[in-house]
């Protein structure tokens, strides 16, 4: 097993195994990257790898310490997310960790926390963490995982080594995919606009997914094409879920990232999906890049909103009322 099955990270592993190697372990680790480029995957492996009970390449994947990491059965490594119905991780969750890391190892070498993802612990819980990771227990190591570095407390990232994750090529997807059982043409479009992600790739290839998908981006354009169409007026289903607006403003920042390179550029191949490019960039080309700009600040800050529990609704209906302002 080891590092190499981390694939496409050749910086974060090279660091990741020099960790083991020398032995100089820190107390807090903070994986970035954006999503769906194995910083969880890496995480777990990092947290083998430092209780590995093998005397080669550690992790070995096949040792008692290791088999229970990989089963979430190892007593002295703690997963910490949010709960079921929950949006942000609770400061009883944090006390609740404290207690147990008040003790020493059960069976393992270290005990090591992974919270994934940090940027969801709500402002009590991120304060109260702060006592932990300032003055870590003994034998514990703190992983923590996030696609968000800067929506963390700047205390929580200056007290951690940061271990930075970039996106996938597509021969990386390709061999993820691969050991995932998924079979993905050399050629498909997808592996171009899931931006290096393997979570956007998955949900690509899902029908029901692509098939919403598809609707969002035909919303995306038609607002931006024909922002007065009949059907565009009511609000889509999907805009009342958290998970799907959030997808939709996701769509938006990467066409308006391509609308603001084609522009600087004139060339459609820098761009992720060029027939859609060019045909939006027709109705808006006299739009000024500033105003561009400012919408993608806009999106920015609706995607925090709704972090913070913003209604869907709501947001998706503001983000309708900022395009049609291009136009004003």
């Amino acid at each position: 097993m080891g590092f190499s099955a981390l694939k496409g990270q050749p910086l974060a592993t090279a660091l990741l195994r020099k960790t083991i190697a020398t032995g100089r372990v820190g107390g807090g680790y903070l994986f970035v990257g954006p999503e769906g480029v194995g910083k969880s995957k890496a995480a777990r492996l990092f947290a083998m790898a430092l209780n590995c009970e093998s005397t080669g390449d550690a992790p070995c994947g096949v040792c008692p310490a290791c088999r229970k990491i990989l089963a979430g059965e190892h007593p002295d490594v703690f997963s910490l997310g949010f709960q079921t119905g929950k949006t942000r991780i609770l400061i009883e969750q944090i006390r609740e960790l404290q207690e147990g890391l008040a003790y020493a190892p059960y069976e393992g070498k270290r005990r090591v926390v992974i919270i994934d993802p940090v940027d969801t612990l709500s402002p009590e819980a991120a304060n109260a963490f702060l006592l932990t990771l300032e003055a870590p227990p003994s034998h514990t190591v703190l992983i923590l995982v996030t696609s968000s570095l800067y929506a963390l407390l700047p205390t929580i990232r200056s007290r951690c080594q940061i271990v930075r994750f970039s996106i996938l090529s597509k021969e990386a997807l390709l061999a993820v995919a691969s050991e995932e059982g998924l079979a993905v043409d050399p050629g498909s479009p997808y592996l171009d606009r899931c931006q290096g992600s393997m979570t956007r790739l998955m949900a690509f290839l899902d029908a029901a997914t692509s098939e919403k998908d598809s609707e969002m981006w035909r919303f995306l354009t038609g607002l931006l094409t024909n922002p007065g169409e009949v059907d565009l007026i009511e609000t889509p289903k999907w805009a009342k879920q958290k998970t799907s607006v959030m997808a939709f403003l996701g769509k938006a920042l990467w066409l308006f990232r391509d609308l603001l390179v084609a522009e600087e550029t004139g060339a459609f191949p820098y761009v992720i999906d060029g027939e859609r490019t060019r045909r939006v960039r027709e109705k808006i080309r006299h739009v000024p890049p500033e105003r561009v700009q400012a919408l993608i600040l806009s999106v920015f800050g609706l995607l925090d909103d709704l972090k913070w529990n913003a209604a869907p609704d709501l947001v998706y209906e503001y983000f309708r009322c900022e395009v049609e302002s291009l136009y004003g």
